[in-house]
């Protein structure tokens, strides 16, 4: 199983990069796990669109969905359709962002379970200001991503079983808002079985220095690919 990192910034990206979106390769299916600004054009020079089996999005945010607008374009331009999974509402970006004759829409919650070419894919509510499903995905390996979240006891359930936690845990000490922080992924790294990959950070933030030292905290590189 392979992780590229599309983006990695929320809400919005530094000069240069990207939101969240993160490529997954396992058992010769191609996985997208959200689409946030900046990720359309990332994940064309990796892979042809057709060749994607599966848009997995963990909650309905623009920083997570944005760039999914662009790519009604050329699924339209292609005459192609592709799949995806959202948890579905009744609010209008829900009907802007996925109501679109190219998307063929599953909605998830807790009791979906997809089986996407040999993977077995399930969805975990967490704590966020809008309903968020982290994504589990079991093929050779296992990916779990919280997509966002405050801390939750929830993390620990999501990260049985796991080889690598693709956590919202980039934010730094103290922070209060709807995601967790440094002091999150430090608990979490006391898992040495699990890597613990830690996304969604802020532009005007690194968290490298708050950081350094744990062998089992990625702090991934945009575009970089990551072996699970």
């Amino acid at each position: 199983m392979k992780l590229t990192i599309l983006g990695k910034y929320g809400p919005y990206p530094k000069a240069g990069a990207a939101c969240s979106g993160y490529l997954v390769e396992s058992k010769g299916a191609k996985i997208v796990l959200d689409m946030g600004a900046g990720t359309l054009s990332r994940l064309l020079s990796l892979v042809d669109i057709r060749e994607v089996d599966a848009i997995i999005l963990s909650h309905l945010h623009y920083d997570h969905t944005s760039d999914l607008l662009p790519l009604r374009y050329l699924l339209e331009e292609i005459d192609h359709n592709v799949k995806i999974y959202a948890h579905t509402d009744d609010s209008e970006w829900c009907k802007i962002l996925l109501n679109h004759k190219n998307f063929l829409l599953t909605h998830i919650d807790e009791n979906t379970t997809l089986d996407i070419g040999g993977n077995n894919v399930s969805f975990l509510l967490m704590n966020h200001s809008v309903d968020n499903y982290a994504i589990k995905i079991t093929g050779d390996r296992t990916l779990a991503y919280t997509g966002d979240t405050k801390y939750t006891d929830k993390v620990y359930t999501l990260m049985s079983g796991a080889n690598a936690l693709l956590a919202d845990c980039a934010k730094p000490y103290g922070f209060g808002g709807p995601h967790m922080n440094v002091s999150d992924a430090i608990a979490f790294a006391r898992d040495k079985d699990v890597k613990i990959i830690a996304t969604h950070w802020g532009a005007g933030y690194n968290p490298t220095d708050d950081l350094k030292g744990y062998e089992n905290i990625i702090l991934p590189e945009e575009l970089a690919t990551y072996n699970i």
